[in-house]
C-alpha cells in the first residue's frame, strides 16, 4: 500500500475531499455532495489511490 494522506473540507451542502502522495502532488481533488453514496465513492477512490 502506498502512503496518502487525504482530507476533507466539510460544509453543510457539500464537501471537498483531497489526497496528496508523499511527495506533495494532489492525487484527488473534487468537490462531492453531502450525501452517503458520495462520501462513501469518495472514500472507496482515496483507499483504490493508496493500493495503487
Amino acid at each position: 500500500m502506498s502512503r496518502i494522506w487525504a482530507g476533507i473540507d466539510s460544509g453543510k451542502g457539500h464537501h471537498h475531499g483531497l489526497a496528496l502522495d508523499a511527495d506533495g502532488k494532489t492525487l484527488l481533488s473534487r468537490r462531492v455532495a453531502n450525501d452517503e453514496p458520495e462520501l462513501l465513492k469518495l472514500i472507496s477512490d482515496v483507499l483504490a489511490l493508496a493500493d495503487g
